[in-house]
């Protein structure tokens, strides 16, 4: 395995890595032993890692005795240009669309072949769970999943088509011509839907929101139960909300560092977009 005398040269920054991605998908919280499995390093590595990475600040101590993702860590990817100015402009647009409707709100990236959520207000009313953001959802199954793939690079999109669509409801599309179909028709209409084809018993759908060169096409989605509300309103209300949001981002002017030790790192402006 990766890490142990099956793979001798591998560099310290990798076994770093290792390390940080044993907390992907839902593992928050871990022992040093638990880690040690999910890597596959040995266990003095592990421990030597982890303490300079606690000194550093990628991870923390809880009181517990468990480690967890530091704050230092999400200050740094915080800034990436994929996110950063995009989710604060985009949170009073997301609270609008929450407060009108009391449904699940939320704004995906593309990362890789999976959808990556990066901000989400709960919803209040009865909806099924959503994922957290830095949670990720299936391109195929997931309204902002079929947003991205719709709008994303036609290789990646060939890519994901051939490659295999699982089944997570009875409902989900497994067959490739069929999700080619859709797909066509999510660009022609601007939004996309997903009833029962990720979790059952829910319903979501999503638009497209463009923004500067480095930040990409994100999706701001909607997930609720269905019939819980008339579903073309609710495909109208994400619209809006999206296309208010691709506007303000075309006038969005550079902001001031996050943080203080970065303020003489100065913020270009993003360039001025046309709208979609």
């Amino acid at each position: 395995m990766a890490g142990n005398s099956a793979a001798p040269g591998q560099s310290v920054t990798g076994k770093a890595f290792q390390i940080l991605e044993a907390f992907a998908g839902e593992r928050t919280a871990l022992t040093m032993s638990e880690i040690a499995r999910a890597t596959g390093l040995p266990s003095s590595t592990v421990h030597r890692l982890i303490q300079e990475l606690v000194v550093w600040g990628g991870l923390e101590r809880t009181t517990g005795g468990r480690y967890v993702v530091g704050v230092h860590l999400w200050e740094i990817a915080a800034r990436s240009t994929r996110t950063y100015g995009v989710r604060e402009t985009a949170m009073p647009f997301l609270q609008g669309l929450w407060e009108t409707t009391k449904a699940h709100v939320l704004l995906a990236v593309l990362e890789g072949d999976q959808a990556l959520l990066v901000e989400r207000i709960a919803g209040t009313r009865n909806v099924p769970e959503a994922g957290r953001a830095g949670g990720r959802l299936p391109l195929h199954a997931s309204s902002a999943g079929k947003i991205l793939l719709a709008y994303t690079d036609p290789q990646l999109r060939q890519a994901v088509l051939e490659g295999p669509l699982p089944a997570f409801t009875p409902k989900t599309i497994t067959d490739q011509a069929v999700l080619v179909r859709e797909l066509e028709q999510v660009r022609q209409q601007g939004v996309a839907t997903s009833q029962e084809e990720l979790t059952i018993g829910s319903y979501s759908c999503a638009a497209p929101v463009f923004g500067p060169p480095e930040a990409g096409i994100a999706a701001l989605s909607l997930l609720s139960t269905p019939g819980a509300r008339n579903a073309e309103e609710l495909k109208v209300l994400v619209q809006m909300t999206a296309r208010g949001l691709t506007n303000a981002l075309a006038q969005h002017q550079g902001r001031s560092s996050i943080s203080p030790r970065l303020r003489h790192m100065a913020v270009k402006p993003a360039p001025p977009l046309d709208s979609p």
